[in-house]
């Protein structure tokens, strides 16, 4: 009984080394999606400055807004009102 407790308590310790060997892999190797946020940042028209770049996206959402319907009183309808904004601004501040 003792043997097979030992057989596959190795067999499971080999099993998670084998899956950390293969985290580590994956940690380590080059990440496309650090390319694609500089490349994101370098293409983007947003400014550097904070306060230009506040005003910059408000006054980009005041032009989304004018554009769609009036904005709903129902609380679920303004969710996805403000989430259909926010996406518009976002797509637009990255042309």
């Amino acid at each position: 009984m003792d043997l097979v407790v030992f057989v596959i308590a190795v067999v499971m310790f080999y099993g998670m080394y084998k899956l950390l060997a293969k985290v580590s892999e994956i940690d380590t190797a080059p990440s496309d999606v650090a390319v694609v946020e500089t490349e994101l940042q370098s293409r983007s028209s947003l400014p550097e400055d904070s306060t230009l770049r506040r005003h910059f996206l408000s006054h980009l959402k005041s032009q989304v807004e004018s554009e769609l319907f009036p904005r709903p009183t129902c609380s679920t309808l303004k969710r996805h009102y403000d989430s259909l904004v926010l996406a518009e601004v976002e797509k637009r501040s990255f042309q």
